[in-house]
This record gives structure tokens, sequence and C-alpha cells, in this order.
């Protein structure tokens, strides 16, 4: 079952396609995909309903030149990749080096990466299906082989407004033995944005990805990441979610060479009546993978909060390591938390492992540090800093630590609304 047909947005989808891309098959097939916004009765969709985005009235941004663009970079030593309104902006973005590559392709180059995927949860998303047919183009950027990237790269994401939807398209190609970390910032003041980003980590690649979400308040992202490892690949990612009135981070992981080991971790602070959901789905298709799903999170006033981690170990995937632990505290008697942790195992050689807790900070530790003469409201604020700080000492790149420790701490500032330095 489906909501009710957003006709407005459909028929604006299909406008834009007609308009900007006459008789292109490849993105009128996502338009026949996307038939409606699923609905709660949708299993996958149950913990995080699109009611409020099935009402908007939304339109695909039709590309322009805008002269007045600007990026804002969040740090200084690295390589910037500016995107505005979902689409890659060469002018704002630094230049390269040799090893890195960055090509703007034909979206009709999908075909190549999901001739490998059979999987109807993620033909059926709507963020595939609304930026395969909406996205300017491709942008695919490529580590060449044996390349150790020293600087981080850093993507921003910005520009579109509350009438539009914007629709970045990214492929990451890690050629084998290379390494590179990259830190991807949204920062949307759109209505609807559809991050989808594709991932092939080759053999002996590694990886170490953080995204942080600070989109603005009235903006829904949909964020949808699909990665495939392959032998001996490492890929760590990390995602701070702060923003946003509805942020979805979406993750399916395909293991498919031996020895690779990937690490799926991360925050969300919500406050007011914001709404924020990882969801991820792990694939061991081969032996001897590890995996590893961690999330923690705070919540304030009305608002919510998501985890459903799944894995899925195939018959063959005998001696898979895979966990899966999922944390929420609870600062207010009106915030809800939501965890649907789930194994689905055909293999009987394996560790794994699940679990899921929420509750409210501890009243007895809170009393102990006031009886040492700490303010309650810093005592709230210390316990609250130390559950979150363990996952992001053991998940986040030295390079990018301190910027995320320093917007985890003002967030967490914001949402216990203290005054002290």
């Amino acid at each position: 079952m489906q909501h009710k047909k957003n006709n407005h947005y459909l028929n604006e989808l299909k406008k834009f396609v007609n308009d900007n891309y006459q008789n292109d098959k490849i993105r009128t097939g996502f338009i026949n995909n996307f038939e409606a916004w699923p609905s709660g009765k949708v299993e996958t969709w149950r913990l995080s309903r699109l009611g409020g985005l099935a009402r908007k009235k939304l339109s695909p941004l039709a590309f322009s030149k805008n002269e007045k663009i600007s990026c804002n970079k969040i740090l200084t030593d690295c390589y910037t990749l500016a995107f505005n309104d979902g689409v890659y902006i060469e002018t704002l973005s630094d230049k390269l080096p040799e090893s890195i590559e960055i090509n703007l392709l034909k979206t009709s180059e999908l075909k190549t990466f999901f001739d490998s995927i059979e999987n109807f949860d993620i033909f059926s998303h709507p963020t595939l299906n609304i930026s395969g047919a909406c996205a300017k183009e491709l942008v695919k950027i490529k580590i060449k082989s044996n390349s150790k990237i020293e600087k981080p790269i850093q993507i921003v994401q910005s520009g579109g407004k509350q009438k539009d939807s914007i629709h970045p398209l990214i492929f990451f190609e890690i050629e084998e033995q290379a390494s590179v970390s990259i830190l991807e910032v949204f920062n949307s003041n759109s209505g609807l944005i559809t991050p989808l980003e594709l991932f092939r980590i080759k053999k002996n690649a590694k990886l170490d990805f953080v995204k942080i979400f600070e989109d603005k308040p009235e903006t829904h992202n949909l964020s949808l990441s699909i990665k495939i490892l392959e032998e001996d690949a490492s890929c760590n990612c990390f995602s701070l979610i702060k923003g946003g009135n509805f942020t979805r981070h979406e993750t399916h992981a395909f293991l498919r060479g031996q020895k690779c080991k990937f690490d799926f971790n991360g925050i969300y602070l919500t406050s007011k009546n914001n709404h924020h959901d990882f969801t991820s789905v792990i694939y061991h298709e081969v032996p001897n993978c590890e995996s590893s799903q961690k999330v923690r999170g705070v919540l304030a006033d009305r608002s919510t909060g998501v985890f459903q981690g799944k894995v899925v170990v195939e018959e063959n995937a005998q001696k898979t390591s895979a966990q899966q632990m999922s944390k929420a505290v609870l600062l207010s008697d009106q915030a809800n938390s939501n965890s649907k942790p789930e194994l689905e195992i055909y293999a009987d050689d394996v560790v794994c492992s699940h679990g899921a807790t929420v509750g409210e900070l501890d009243e007895d530790q809170i009393f102990y540090l006031v009886s040492r003469g700490i303010s309650k409201d810093k005592a709230r604020s210390i316990l609250t800093e130390a559950f979150l700080s363990e996952i992001v000492e053991g998940s986040v790149d030295k390079l990018f630590f301190e910027l995320v420790h320093s917007k985890t701490k003002l967030e967490l500032k914001n949402m216990l609304n203290l005054n002290y330095d």
C-alpha cells in the first residue's frame, strides 16, 4: 500500500523530464517506478512516515547559472568539491591532483552499476527513481589505484528553496590499493533533497567517510547510499544527523570480496518536532567478512528517532562477524525512539549479535555529580557528552574528529538549553 498519489509532484517530475530530457528512456523508466511515496504500511517505511512530504507542493529545480552562489568551506586544508542545487560547480571547487579524477557522465551510466544488484527495496526507493530521473548528470569521482590521498576531500551540498526538490548524484570509485578520507556536509534549504551516492571500493582499497546533516529546519533529506566492497576492502562510515525536519540516511552495503570490512556508525541529535532515521542493510555474500553498526541518539522535545539495521548472511558466507547496537537517551518524556535491529542468517558458522536500549539519563549519576558541587545542567551535559564520546572517538578519523566533536557539543548545548561556556 502507498500514500494517495501526490499528483502534483508526479506531474512535475514528468514535465521536468519532458522539458529537459525528451525521449530519454532511462529517465522515463525511473519515473515509471515512482508511482507514489511509500506509506507506513510498507515495512521499511513503517517507522518513518512520509505523510508530511506527500502533502508538500514541490517541483524539481530547473538548472540555471547563478552567479551569486558561494561555497561555505568547513575545512581549510582539503580538496573542496562544491555542489549547489544538486549540481557540481567546478568554478567553486578546488583543482584536484592527478590521482583524483572527476568526470560528468550521462545518467545512463547508472545501468552498469545496477546490473549487478537485484534488490526490490533499492529499485523501488524514491531517492533512486527521483534522482535517476532528474539529476543533471552523474558525477564520477575516481581515486586512482595505488594512490594515498593525504588531504581529505570535502563535499559541500547547499542551495535550493522550499518549493524545490534537488537531486545530487555521485559515483565514487576507489580503485585497488587506494585510500582516501571524505567529508560531506549537507546544508540545503530545499523542500526536498534526494542524494543518491554509489560506491565501488576495490581490492585492498580503504575509504573513511564522514557525513554531517545540518539542513535547514523545513528540509526533507532522503539520502540513499549503495556500496559494493571487493576483496580486502575497508570502509569506515560515520554520520552525524543534527538538522532538517525529516532526515533519513539509508545505506545498503554489499560485501562481495573475502576479508572486507564495513563499519557504519552514527549519532542523531533530534529536537523540536524533527524526525531523524538511520536505516541500513548489510549483505554478507562471501566468507570471512566483518561488519559493525553502532548508532547513538539523543532526543528532546517532541522529536522522534529511528534505527533500523539489518544484517543478511548468505549461506556461503561462513566465518562472518557482524554486530549491531543502538542506544538512545530521551531528554523529554514526549520524545520517542524506535529501534529495529534484525539478523537474517543462512550460514551456520558465524558470530553475529544485535541489541537496542532506550532510556533516560541516570538520576543516581546526576545526583552524584551534583553532590560534588556541579550544577544539575552541567551534570546532564557531562553525562550526555560521555554517552556520545565513545562512538565519536572510536569511529571518526583524526582528520575530522575536532569538527565532529565541536558540532556535537554545540548541538547538545542547544538541546539542553545551557548558557555556560
